[in-house]
C-alpha cells in the first residue's frame, strides 16, 4: 500500500524566520488556497532509462580573471574570491574554457612542427599564470574541463599562422595544420601531464566554425579544412601518446545541422563526442533541433552534447525572473530528449582579452561583471537547481505528466539519490502535484522552489529547501506548486548556508555598518572577519564593520561570515569604497542619473565627459540626494558620467562609468551633400545576420545615399548608416520613420535594402525588400522573414513605419500592409542598410528624403 507523507515545514519556518528577521531571502510565494490549485500528476519510471550516462550540466567560464584586460577593468583578488565561492555553490559538472595559442606560443617555437621546443613555449607567461589560477580551483572542486583549443589569434600569431587578407584576421583558421596539431599536443602535455590538470577531459578546436570563426579564404572549403584540422590533431595526439587522455568534440556548429551530418560522415573516426550550439530554441522547439542532429549521431553510438545554449531574450530581459524559467525549460527539454550534456553560455559576464578585447556584458552571464554588481541575475538560481542536483554520469529517467503545463524530467544520481525537475509552465494556474515513482525509493524528499517572488542577493546562495517529505515510499503530494515556477524534488540532503543581510553596500571613509547573518539549514552562529586585514577595515564579533580612513590597494572590502560550527561554511558581503549603482537614462532634452546611497555620505558630485574614460568635469556637487537630471545636453552627443561620494574625511572613489544620449523628437536628411552627415549618422557594419566588416561601401552622391558593393562575408553582412539621435515611441506620440527607397539592385543568392528600428541585437524591426524573393518582409527580434507585401518592383517606393509604443505598422507608398506587436519602445536608433547574403553576392541600395518625427509630420 502506498502511504502519503505529509510535508515537514520545519525548514520553511526556519527560512521564513530568517527572512522576517534578516530580510535577505524572499522566495516565499503569496498565500493561495488549495482549492485554487489544479490537480496534476508526475510519474517517474525508474526502469525506463532515457540516457544511462548523462555527462553533466555546465557553463562557459573562461580563465580571464587575472589577465591584464580584466585587471584593467576593475577585476581583482577580492572579486576572484567571490567567483570561486559561486563556482563552489553551483557545482557545475563541466566548465567550458577558452584557450588561445598566443598565451603559450605567440611565436613559432622552432619552425619544425615535428619537434616541440619547450624553450620556445612560454609556459610561464602572465596569461598562462592566469589560466593556472582558474584550473587550480576547478581541479580542487572536482569540476571537469572542456578546453576550446584556439578561438582567436593576436597579430603575432597571424603573422605566422593566419591566412592573409581576411576581413577579420583575428578569427583566421590556422594555415599550418601540422603546427596546430603540435601546439594542441604541447598544450595537453603541459597542462595534463606536467601540471597535473587531469580534470581536462574534453577538447575541441575553434568555436562555431560554420560562422565567422575559423575563417578561411573563399577558395578553401571550411568543412573539409575543419575535418583536416581535427585529423591533424588526432594524429599528433596519437603519435605523442596522449590521445587517450581526452575526448575530442566537434563540430561545435551553431544553427547548421548539415555540419553535424558532415562530421558523422567524414570525422567519425576522429571524434569521440558530437556537439552543437542551441540558440533561438525553447521547450517546444528544442526536441526538433535535437532530432535533426541525433538522427545522424545516434547510429554512431556516440554522445551528443549541447555545448552552448541560452534562452530567447534581449539583454535586459536576461536579467529578469522569467529568463530563469526559460533556461530551466530548456534544460528539462534537453534532458528529456537525449542531449548528453548541457553547457550554458555563460557562467558570468567576463572581460575578453586581446584580440577581441571587450567586456562581454550582454547579460548572458548568470551574474554580471562583478565590479558592476555582486548581485546575481535570477537565472543564477534557476540554473543552480540543475547544476547542484544533477551530477555527471547520472541516469536520466523517464518522467511524464498528463498535464501539458508541467514540463518534467528526472535523474538518478550515481550515489542512488533522485531529483525530479518540474516547470509549471502555466502563467496563471497553481498546481496540486502528486509525484509517483514506479518503484519504492524510501528516502526523504525536499523541495527547492524558484518562484516569482524570489529576490536575488549578493550572497549568491543556492535556493534552500522550503518543504520536506520524510521517508517517501513511492509517492508524495505537493499541495501547492505556484504558477510560472520551477521546482526540484530531491533526495539529496540540503546543505548549511549563511545569508548576510544587505550584502553589497557602498560606504564613506571611517563609517560604520552593522551586518547581520542567518544560518540556513543548520545550527549555530557566525564569526566575522575582513579579507585582507585592517587595511580594509575591521569588524567586531557583533558584526559592526568600521571602514578605513583611506583607499586601500583594492577599492572594496570583502566581509566574511563563517559558521562557528563548520569552518567550511561561509558567505561573503561586499563593501565598496566607491559610489555604486550609477545608471544614466536618456529622456527628451535631458539625461536622468540615479545611483545607490553610500553609508555616511554627506554629499555627492556628478562628473561628465564626452569621451569614455574621461577626463571628467564636475557638473554638480554638494548633492544630498541620489538622483540628478542633466539638462545641458545635445541630442547628437553621447555623455559619459561618474559620481563620487564624500564625508568630512574626504571623497571616496568614482563610480563605474554610465553613459547615455538624450532622446530626440525628429530627424531629417535629404542627403544633399557630398558625404554622410557625421552629426546625424555613424557608418557601421550591420546586416541582418552579421556585423562583420565587409567590402560593401556607404556614400552620398548625386543627392542620394548609396549602400553597395560585393560582399566577402557570409551570412547577410551589410553596410549601414545608424542614427546618432535616439528616439522613444508612445501611444500619445507615435514615432514615424519614412524614407524614399529609390532603387534596389543586385546579384547572387540574396540582396536587400532595409530600414531598421533598432534597440539592440535582439530588439529590433528590420523592414526590407527582398531582391531574391521579390517581396517586402520584416524581421523582428531575431525572427525569420514575415511577409509584408508581395511585390517585385525594385524602383522608387516610400517606406514608412509607425511605432505607437506597442505596435509597429508597415506602409508602402502610403498603404498599410502589415503590423506586429513589439515589447520595446525607447532608446531606438534608425538604421538604413544595403546587404547581401553570401560571399560574392552584390547589392546596390539607394535611399533619399529620410524623415523621423513624433506625432504629426513636420
Amino acid at each position: 500500500m502506498r502511504m502519503r507523507r505529509k510535508p515537514n515545514h520545519l525548514k520553511t519556518v526556519q527560512v521564513l524566520l530568517c527572512m522576517l528577521l534578516m530580510a535577505p531571502l524572499a522566495f516565499v510565494h503569496p498565500a493561495s488556497s488549495e482549492a485554487q490549485a489544479a490537480a496534476a500528476s508526475v510519474t517517474v519510471d525508474q526502469a525506463n532509462v532515457i540516457n544511462p550516462d548523462f555527462l553533466g550540466i555546465g557553463a562557459e567560464y573562461d580563465p580571464f580573471a587575472h589577465m591584464e584586460e580584466s585587471l584593467g577593468d576593475g577585476f581583482n583578488d577580492n572579486w576572484w574570491e567571490l567567483e570561486k565561492h559561486r563556482l563552489a555553490k553551483l557545482k557545475p559538472d563541466i566548465v567550458r574554457l577558452w584557450y588561445q595559442i598566443d598565451w603559450m606560443e605567440p611565436e613559432n617555437d622552432n619552425g619544425d612542427p615535428n619537434v616541440i621546443d619547450w624553450a620556445g613555449m612560454q609556459t610561464d607567461s602572465d596569461k598562462m599564470k592566469a589560466v593556472y589560477e582558474v584550473l587550480d580551483y576547478l581541479k580542487s572542486q572536482n569540476i571537469e574541463v572542456m578546453l576550446i583549443a584556439g578561438l582567436a589569434m593576436t597579430e603575432e600569431n597571424q603573422s605566422w599562422l593566419g591566412f592573409p587578407g581576411l576581413p577579420r584576421p583575428e578569427l583566421s583558421a590556422p594555415t599550418d595544420l601540422a603546427e596546430w596539431g603540435e601546439w594542441v599536443s604541447a598544450t595537453l602535455q603541459h597542462l595534463i601531464l606536467a601540471k597535473g590538470y587531469d580534470n581536462i577531459n574534453y577538447v575541441m578546436s575553434y568555436n562555431e566554425p560554420n560562422l565567422a570563426s575559423f575563417a578561411t579564404p573563399t577558395n578553401v572549403s571550411k568543412p573539409n579544412y575543419y575535418r583536416d584540422m581535427y585529423q591533424a590533431i588526432h594524429d599528433r595526439l596519437t603519435s605523442d601518446g596522449i590521445r587517450s587522455e581526452v575526448k575530442l568534440i566537434g563540430p561545435d556548429e551553431s544553427g547548421a545541422a548539415n555540419w553535424t551530418q558532415y562530421a558523422v560522415q567524414q570525422m567519425n573516426g576522429v571524434l569521440d563526442i558530437y556537439d552543437g550550439h542551441a540558440y533561438g530554441q525553447d521547450y517546444a522547439t528544442l526536441p526538433g533541433w535535437l532530432s535533426a542532429r541525433l538522427n545522424h549521431v545516434n547510429p554512431t553510438g556516440k554522445p551528443f552534447m549541447i555545448t552552448e545554449f541560452a534562452g530567447i531574450a534581449s539583454p535586459d530581459s536576461r536579467k529578469t525572473y522569467q529568463y530563469g524559467v526559460s533556461i530551466a525549460d530548456l534544460m528539462v527539454s534537453g534532458m528529456r530528449n537525449d542531449a548528453s550534456a548541457l553547457i550554458y553560455w555563460r557562467f558570468a559576464d567576463q572581460r575578453l582579452p586581446e584580440p577581441l578585447d571587450f567586456l562581454d556584458n550582454n547579460a548572458y552571464g548568470l551574474y554580471r561583471w562583478m565590479p558592476i554588481s555582486a548581485t546575481p541575475n535570477p537565472s543564477y538560481y534557476a540554473f543552480g537547481l540543475f547544476s547542484r542536483y544533477v551530477e555527471a554520469h547520472s541516469e536520466v529517467l523517464s518522467a511524464e505528466s498528463p498535464d501539458p503545463d508541467l514540463h518534467v524530467t528526472s535523474v538518478r544520481l550515481p550515489d542512488g539519490n533522485y531529483s525530479v525537475f518540474v516547470v509549471n509552465g502555466s502563467k496563471t494556474e497553481d498546481k496540486n502535484v502528486t509525484i509517483g515513482f514506479t518503484s519504492e525509493i524510501n528516502k526523504t524528499v525536499q523541495r527547492h522552489l524558484y518562484s516569482e517572488d524570489f529576490m536575488p542577493s549578493a550572497n549568491a546562495n543556492r535556493i534552500p529547501a522550503d518543504k520536506q517529505w520524510v521517508q517517501v515510499a513511492s509517492q508524495l503530494n505537493d499541495e501547492l506548486l505556484p504558477a510560472n515556477s520551477v521546482a526540484v524534488y530531491t533526495t539529496v540532503p540540503d546543505e548549511t548556508q549563511i545569508e548576510i543581510m544587505s550584502a553589497d553596500q557602498s560606504v564613506t571613509w571611517g563609517e560604520k555598518i552593522k551586518f547581520k547573518a542567518c544560518v540556513l539549514s543548520g545550527i549555530g552562529g557566525v564569526k566575522w572577519s575582513v579579507l585582507g586585514g585592517p587595511d580594509y577595515g575591521t569588524i567586531s564579533n557583533g558584526g559592526v564593520y568600521h571602514a578605513p580612513a583611506s583607499m586601500p590597494a583594492m577599492r572594496q572590502a570583502i566581509i566574511k561570515a563563517t559558521s562557528n560550527v563548520d569552518p567550511d561554511v561561509y558567505s561573503y558581503a561586499v563593501v565598496r569604497f566607491e559610489a555604486a549603482g550609477l545608471t544614466a537614462s536618456g529622456e527628451e532634452d535631458e539625461i536622468v542619473l540615479n545611483w545607490l546611497p553610500s553609508a555616511g555620505a554627506t554629499g555627492y558630485t556628478v562628473k561628465r565627459s564626452t569621451v569614455s574614460g574621461g577626463p571628467y568635469t564636475a557638473i554638480a556637487d554638494g548633492l544630498t540626494g541620489t538622483t540628478y537630471t542633466d539638462t545641458d545636453v545635445n541630442a547628437s552627443t553621447r555623455y559619459y558620467y561618474v559620481v563620487s561620494a564624500e564625508n568630512a574625511i574626504g571623497e571616496i572613489g568614482n563610480s563605474r562609468e554610465a553613459f547615455s544620449s538624450p532622446l530626440s523628437t525628429s530627424m531629417q536628411d535629404d542627403f544633399a551633400g557630398h558625404a554622410v552627415d557625421a552629426g546625424k549618422w555613424t557608418i557601421v557594419n550591420q546586416g541582418l545576420r552579421s556585423t562583420s566588416a565587409s567590402a560593401l561601401t556607404a556614400a552620398v552622391s548625386d543627392g542620394t545615399l548609396k549602400l553597395s558593393g560585393t560582399t566577402d562575408i557570409a551570412t547577410w553582412a551589410g553596410k549601414s548608416l545608424r542614427s546618432i539621435p535616439t528616439f522613444r515611441a508612445t501611444p500619445e506620440e507615435p514615432l514615424t520613420v519614412e524614407v524614399d527607397r529609390v532603387s534596389l539592385d543586385g546579384s547572387g543568392t540574396g540582396y536587400r535594402s532595409a530600414v531598421w528600428l533598432y534597440v539592440g541585437p535582439s530588439q529590433y524591426i528590420h523592414f526590407a525588400q527582398s531582391g531574391e524573393y521579390n517581396r517586402w518582409v520584416f524581421n523582428k527580434d531575431g525572427s525569420s522573414d514575415n511577409l509584408v507585401w508581395n511585390d517585385g518592383d525594385r524602383g522608387n517606393h516610400r517606406m514608412k513605419m509607425v511605432h505607437d509604443g506597442s505596435t509597429v505598422k508597415f506602409y508602402i507608398d502610403g498603404v498599410e500592409r502589415a503590423s506586429t506587436p513589439v515589447a520595446w519602445n525607447t532608446d531606438i536608433k534608425i538604421i538604413l542598410t544595403g546587404e547581401a547574403c553570401l560571399v560574392g553576392d552584390t547589392v546596390s541600395a539607394e535611399f533619399d528624403n529620410l524623415s523621423v518625427y513624433k506625432g504629426s509630420a513636420p
